[in-house]
């Protein structure tokens, strides 16, 4: 196959070849033109961020810090070469607040500096917005009390008791600027709750700034160490439990029953935790030894509850009297003295043979007939701990054969205990 040979003539004669030519010939000579003209052109420079150090000379020598600090961006307008103009981007323009004129705190419209940080021929001719509003002032800490606000909290008509509620924590520490802090009049948590409360109930809510209106104030630009406390309110359960005594050293075959006393306040009206309450049946108001009850003997308690509980009634004190009509005391002496309970492998014996002047306490008419052959004097030595000796110990008296008939005071042997051969 034979190949046509090209001709540079061909080229002469094609309109196309030479409209090319023209335009390359075209953008040749716009370029070299435009390398060499002196003339600058603007350009508008968009975003560019304004930096500011709040951290740095004067400010923070006078304790200030810059109040909602935004990030800020200005247009800049430069000018120059064209191709110079042309490459320019926002990082090789710097621009910054000129902070000189800030003598105190306070709102400030205060000027904008630009300058080129590139390297490049260019110059800046204006800043849009060429100022910035700017507000300064000391950041303080303060510490408030927090206030509780209660609606729609109730309990039953009866059978229920509501207790003051406990707000955790009691105390918040605001940080924030020194005016803003400055309006704070009160903080509150609040409880909002529909229906009657049968428990104790814990509640969980917002922490709220108040001016000294009432009205909240915005905390969006102040910090607070805790945002949120707890709020429990304690509802305790009333009942009327009644009262009694517990007696000590009774004589043994001595019916209580025929003891005759009375209780100044048989029950008393007490509110506890709705869970515990319902264990107990009666209240104990403590112990009466009847080596202390004596002719004309009466006792005042202290009303002592469990922890938790509230005495409803406020009745502080409850009074035991006892009723000692026909009732009568004489002293006997007491000749019959045993030992009981001697430990295995050692002797005991007494010393003492009697005991003189024991205070009886009885009907009048069981004391006329009574004799010394009535009373026994019991020492108890599972009582003491076994050593070889002499020893002073208690004796037990009483009358057996005798109802309601009791010795009042503390009286005592010698008992010698030695171990057996």
């Amino acid at each position: 196959m034979k190949i046509p040979k090209f001709h540079l003539d061909s080229l002469w004669q094609n309109n196309t070849f030479f409209k090319v030519i023209s335009v390359l010939i075209a953008c040749i000579i716009w370029v070299v033109v435009a390398m060499n003209m002196k003339t600058d052109i603007p350009r508008e420079i968009q975003e560019v961020p304004v930096t500011m150090d709040s951290q740095t000379s004067f400010i923070t020598r006078m304790g200030l810090t810059i109040i909602g600090e935004e990030d800020l961006f200005v247009d800049v307008t430069i000018e120059g070469q064209r191709l110079v103009v042309g490459s320019i981007k926002p990082e090789d323009i710097a621009v910054s607040v000129d902070l000189s004129l800030v003598n105190g705190a306070g709102s400030f419209s205060l000027p904008l500096v630009a300058e080129n940080v590139s390297g490049k021929d260019f110059t800046i001719s204006s800043i849009s917005p060429s100022t910035v509003n700017l507000k300064f002032d000391r950041m303080v800490t303060k510490k408030f009390n927090v206030d509780l606000k209660m609606e729609g909290l109730v309990v039953p008509e009866e059978g229920y008791l509501m207790e003051e509620a406990v707000v955790s924590p009691t105390q918040v520490s605001v940080t924030g600027p020194d005016t803003d802090i400055a309006q704070i009049a009160q903080c509150v948590v609040s409880i909002d709750h529909e229906g009657s409360l049968t428990k104790t109930t814990e509640f969980t809510s917002d922490i709220i700034l108040l001016d000294k209106d009432g009205n909240e104030i915005d905390s969006s630009g102040l910090t607070m160490d805790v945002k949120q406390a707890e709020v429990t309110v304690p509802i305790l359960k009333t009942v009327d439990l009644p009262v009694k005594v517990e007696f000590l050293n009774a004589p043994d075959g001595l019916n209580l029953e025929e003891l005759k006393y009375t209780i100044s306040n048989e029950t008393i009206t007490v509110a506890g935790p709705v869970d515990e309450i319902d264990n107990y049946s009666e209240i104990l108001l403590g112990y009466i030894d009847f080596k202390s009850l004596d002719l004309e003997s009466n006792f005042t308690f202290d009303v002592e509850l469990p922890d938790n509980f509230t005495n409803v009634a406020h009745t502080e004190t409850v009074t035991v009297t006892f009723d000692w009509t026909d009732m009568v005391a004489k002293e006997f002496t007491v000749t019959n003295l045993s030992l009981l309970n001697v430990p295995t492998d050692y002797d005991a014996r007494l010393l003492t043979n009697r005991i003189t002047r024991v205070r009886i306490i009885g009907p009048a008419q069981v004391l006329e007939t009574m004799t010394s052959d009535d009373l026994v004097a019991q020492i108890d030595l599972s009582k003491r701990s076994v050593e070889t000796g002499q020893f002073k110990t208690a004796v037990t008296i009483s009358a057996p054969a005798k109802n309601l008939v009791w010795a009042v005071g503390d009286y005592t042997a010698v008992v010698v205990i030695s171990e057996k051969e």
